[in-house]
């Protein structure tokens, strides 16, 4: 925990700093956004829910495995087949693949009508920075990290390159949702910038449904969801109909699905995610 609040302390300054010398919206604070509370709220709940992994991976070797799941969960644990005598780096790159090309189909799939109300949460947010990266609802959480994450583990690589990885993605969360001007040039196609992605938080769902990658634009490239306009800066993020606060986002999912089963009177939350 101390170490977490370090790190967070750190990502406030450096975001603050630069939103001040190269900001992708001028006209957004540099630090305290008025969302900034619900993003704190969101990160604070994740450490409830966020090691599910272990009870992800201990239902996948009683099914893979029944008669010797315990044998499977201490492979795992320690790394095991070709995957595990790779170098440590080439397994690291290899994880970052496998997850992006995994958490991109996942996350199509939570822009789909099924899964929207979940992922309207993360799409909620009218001033788009590095907090952001924390709004997530806990459903869309566990199925688009922890599942994906849990995945990846079965393959059977070193839990250290997984060490290795972590503070990768703790930098790069936060980076392509932070109020930056960062188009990453001739690298655009290579790594997600915070302009690809503050395109896909954008209002209009002709444009926030693509540049669906968490770290390699190439998948939206290949798979023909690709938009970054040259010269023109994202602007006007959120959705319709979401709550506009922690608690009330938290039941907005189940608001939506009991008003689609007609278990509850039809209003603005319903139509928004149809």
């Amino acid at each position: 925990m101390p170490w977490s609040i370090i790190n967070l302390g750190v990502l406030f300054l450096a975001f603050g700093l630069l939103a001040g010398i190269c900001p992708c919206n001028r006209e957004q604070p540099r630090f305290a956004r008025r969302e900034l509370a619900d993003d704190a709220l969101y990160w604070f709940s994740a450490i409830f829910y966020a090691d599910l992994g272990g009870l992800f991976l201990k239902a996948a070797a009683q099914t893979l495995a029944p008669t010797h799941s315990a044998g499977l969960l201490a492979a795992i644990a320690a790394g095991y087949g070709w995957a595990s005598h790779a170098p440590l780096l080439v397994q690291a790159i290899l994880i970052l693949l496998a997850l992006d090309f995994i958490q991109y189909w996942l996350h199509r799939l939570f822009h789909g009508r099924a899964l929207w109300p979940f992922h309207a949460i993360h799409h909620s947010a009218e001033q788009v920075d590095w907090t952001t990266a924390y709004r997530f609802h806990p459903v869309n959480f566990i199925l688009y990290n922890t599942g994906a994450v849990t995945l990846v583990k079965l393959a059977g690589f070193s839990p250290l390159a997984f060490v290795i990885i972590g503070p990768f993605n703790l930098v790069a969360s936060a980076l392509v949702h932070a109020n930056l001007d960062w188009t990453f040039g001739p690298f655009r196609y290579l790594l997600a910038s915070p302009v690809f992605h503050r395109w896909h938080h954008v209002r209009d769902p002709s444009v926030r449904n693509r540049n669906f990658a968490p770290t390699f634009p190439i998948l939206d490239v290949i798979f023909g969801t690709f938009y970054m306009p040259k010269g023109i800066l994202p602007r006007d993020y959120g959705v319709e109909g979401v709550p506009p606060h922690f608690l009330g986002q938290l039941a907005y999912p189940f608001v939506v699905y009991a008003e689609r089963l007609g278990l509850a009177p039809a209003t603005k939350a319903a139509r928004a995610a149809a």
